[in-house]
């Protein structure tokens, strides 16, 4: 039969909405920060015992809460944070749903203290389920202390699925940590088990919260956004890693929308569609990101825990944040002193032009009639070192390899020093990428390669055997544990192509694994495979071609990977080590 419907008991419902908000200790500490913040304290104290397991307490000197107004702290739908229903669509608060202390007090037993700045007496209240008992007078400093214990002790089902203390509380720490970075100006101080853990005091300059967070040497590894042409209504803020330095994943990112700590997959896609192929494949920038926009576009109001919003114009966000995040990384390119003296357009005239012009042959790069393949080129590395220096562009002039990794050229202003693998990874990537799904993609090869693979591998390749495809790679099977190579992009040398090391990049577990995140990482993983290696010795005519290509890419100054292909080393930097200076 048809169960009747029923009205639903108070306790009932306040387990519901707490079952909601309060997820485990983390999210009481959230709750009681935020409500912190909105009170303008300036310091926050959040004490913890066994992981929050035992008890949560959080202290603040904000403006606290009068007498009369303590019980309306745990009425559900009680709020001074709102007037009406229009609000919701403006809300200008971290908090405002009104159910914050009536959730945690569903989950355990709450201590609430608080005396607003010029009142004698302070007021104490506590509150279990739905019991709530008479505020008292007592002494206590201005602001507020809430207290919670026991969490979870009414509703011992979510208590089973808490980890251990050690782990509870790394996410209060974590969090923490994290909501400091958009509120400088507040000192946080953290405890656990009666022993102090960390503290961060109030900081006029972000910089030194974001070396608190992140550590003494982010200073130098992180570079400050700027809106620039974002639309007037949409400010743009923060710090974003300069490349070279990421993270293996994305815990290190941290958003704030008016304030507020937000999880945003779509801010993380700007974030690292803005740092294109300046992000490492597999590698993440880190940083803080901090958006200021009209309360009215951004709608708070779509998660019972206030993580997450919607905007109003999702696409000019976007835009925003990846133009904002572009432009920073250009602007702190290691080689972007001097970009012109390195890569100015040469005349026909110059010995680079000319030596890469000696070949009929098609060539990776993309323009062709102007540079021959570079890959024609560097089998014969034999006679290196056997000619004269060959002239670049802006006068500058090829010397040799060190360590047979690096080539080493210069002009009047000083020296440029180039990763050859680095470099022929983005000619050989921005080939590929101009060519993906044409149909001259790939070149059948003469003499088909074999190549054996573990079945890890194989199942991998089975994954990815359209994608390599369109990007030029046509690979067939070939019996048992064998598959044949019989195209390769056109350019490309078959003796360089390492399939199994494409397929071991492919396969690590952060991968992206569809959409133009995933298409970028193969093509990037397949120039990183079929080119020019470390300790691989090149000729001066090589080196000049190489060269000559890398100055003709979009991007010269990194590789697909996000490593640099090239440092400046100028005069004033060589009369200084030489003491000249």
């Amino acid at each position: 039969m048809h169960a009747r419907i029923k009205q639903l008991d108070a306790a009932t419902i306040a387990q519901i909405a707490a079952g909601e908000v309060i997820e485990r200790p983390v999210s009481v500490v959230k709750e009681l920060v935020e409500n912190s913040l909105d009170a303008g304290a300036s310091s926050v104290l959040v004490e913890i015992a066994d992981g929050g397991r035992t008890s949560i307490a959080v202290s603040d000197n904000g403006v606290g809460i009068a007498r009369e107004e303590l019980p309306l702290a745990f009425a559900r739908h009680a709020t001074s944070k709102l007037a009406s229903a229009r609000d919701l669509f403006a809300v200008e608060t971290l908090g405002f749903r009104g159910e914050g202390l009536a959730s945690i007090a569903a989950a355990g037993k709450v201590e609430l203290i608080s005396r607003p700045a010029g009142v004698e007496m302070g007021a104490r209240m506590e509150a279990r389920g739905t019991d709530v008992s008479e505020a008292s007078a007592c002494a206590a400093p201005p602001g507020t202390k809430v207290v919670v214990r026991d969490l979870f002790a009414l509703t011992p089902v979510r208590r089973e699925f808490m980890k251990s203390a050690r782990a509870e509380f790394a996410r209060i720490s974590a969090f923490l940590s994290r909501i400091a970075l958009g509120w400088p100006e507040v000192a946080f101080r953290l405890r656990h088990d009666g022993k102090d853990v960390w503290a961060l005091p109030a900081v006029h300059d972000v910089v030194e919260r974001l070396e608190m967070v992140f550590g003494s040497g982010s200073r130098g590894a992180l570079s400050e956004l700027s809106s620039g042409d974002a639309p007037v209504r949409i400010f743009v803020s923060g710090f974003t890693s300069t490349p070279g330095n990421d993270r293996p994943n994305r815990d290190s990112q941290v958003f704030f929308v008016n304030g507020r700590l937000v999880r945003s997959a779509q801010l993380g896609a700007a974030w690292l569609a803005g740092a294109g192929s300046f992000a490492m494949t597999g590698r993440y920038p880190f940083g803080m990101l901090a958006l200021e926009l009209p309360p009215e576009d951004v709608d708070v109001n779509v998660h019972p825990t206030k993580i997450e919003v919607r905007f109003a114009r999702g696409n000019e966000v976007f835009d925003a944040v990846r133009t904002a995040v572009a432009r920073t990384l250009r602007a702190t390119d290691p080689s972007r002193e001097v970009p012109a003296i390195a890569f100015a357009r040469a005349p026909a005239s110059l010995d680079v032009g000319a030596t890469a012009t000696r070949s009929t042959e098609g060539g990776l790069g993309q323009h062709p009639a102007a540079t021959a393949s570079l890959l024609a080129l560097l089998p014969r590395a034999q006679d290196a070192g056997s000619a004269a220096a060959p002239s670049a562009s802006g006068g500058v002039r090829i010397y040799g390899q060190i360590d047979q990794t690096f080539i080493v050229a210069g002009d009047a202003e000083g020296l440029l020093i180039v990763d050859q693998h680095a470099a022929h990874e983005r000619v050989a990537y921005e080939a590929i990428l101009d060519k993906a799904g044409d149909l001259e993609a790939g070149a059948p090869l003469l003499f088909p390669t074999i190549a054996e693979l573990t079945d890890a591998q194989a199942a991998v390749l089975y994954e990815n055997l359209d994608a390599l495809a369109h990007a030029g790679v046509v690979i067939e099977s070939f019996g048992e544990g064998a598959f044949r190579i019989c195209a390769l992009p056109a350019g490309y040398e078959k003796r360089r192509f390492d399939l199994a090391g494409v397929l071991d990049d492919l396969s690590v577990d952060d991968a992206p694994r569809e959409g133009i995140a995933h298409r970028n990482r193969l093509l990037a993983t397949i120039a990183c495979h079929s080119v020019v290696r470390a300790h691989e010795p090149l000729s001066l005519q090589e080196q000049a071609a190489l060269i000559e290509q890398l100055r003709r890419c979009a991007d010269p100054h990194t590789c697909p990977h996000g490593r640099p292909t090239m440092l400046r080393v100028d005069a004033a930097s060589l009369a200084k080590a030489f003491g000249r200076i």
